[in-house]
């Protein structure tokens, strides 16, 4: 239940920042600052979304929560962090590809 609490709030905060139009204003911002990079970053919910893996990751760790990787043992901090970031990456991609498929075909019918 854990993990999915921190996929679910990882893919809500890379759902909000790269798609709602809250945030428009500070991804144009950063898009005309650095286009290659921050551009690509607010822009990309596979880019975001291991950034959010990463931070969220470090504040669980900082705070002594678990976090997935440490639930399935892992003890080294910073390999937890890297990998709760890859984690967090790939669900959220999944998710979101899945969202655009069911978007796909509603819109076939």
């Amino acid at each position: 239940m854990k993990l999915l609490i921190f996929l679910l709030l990882s893919y809500g905060i890379t759902n909000i920042v790269v798609f709602s139009s809250i945030f428009k204003g500070w991804r144009d911002f950063w898009t005309k600052l650095n286009p290659s990079f921050f551009g690509k970053l607010f822009n990309c919910p596979l880019c975001f979304s291991t950034w959010v893996g990463f931070i969220l990751s470090s504040i669980f760790v900082y705070f002594g929560y678990l976090t997935p990787m440490s639930m399935y043992g892992v003890t080294n901090i910073p390999l937890i962090i890297f990998l709760d970031g890859c984690l967090t990456s790939g669900s959220v991609w999944l998710i979101h590809n899945f969202e655009e498929m069911m978007e796909r075909v509603n819109n076939n019918y």
